[in-house]
């Protein structure tokens, strides 16, 4: 036994891997907060709602797919996240 349960071993390409997973939820998730900001000042509250509760159940649920795998790749994958938050932030034309 090599101490690694489920098959995870901790290299430096998978933690990038993870990273770099994290980046590309992270840039849409951030992304998709445009879908509510272009809504039509009449549309339905629950549309909007609707939305919202997809990005955040969206997110619920990757982040609890990493946390099974383990610590690495979750907290790797959460720094990807925040990059990605600043790269959706910058391309919006706000401050991170």
């Amino acid at each position: 036994m090599d101490g690694f349960s489920g098959g995870f071993e901790p290299t430096f390409e998978n933690v990038l891997s993870y990273a770099a997973l994290g980046l590309i939820v992270g840039f849409g998730y951030y992304m998709s907060m445009r879908l509510n900001a272009g809504l039509p000042p009449g549309a339905p509250r629950g549309v909007a709602m609707a939305i919202y509760g997809l990005r955040l159940i969206a997110a619920i649920v990757f982040f609890l797919w990493l946390a099974s795998i383990g610590a690495v790749p979750i907290l790797s994958a959460f720094v990807g996240f925040l990059i990605g938050r600043v790269i959706a932030f910058r391309a919006l034309g706000e401050d991170a």
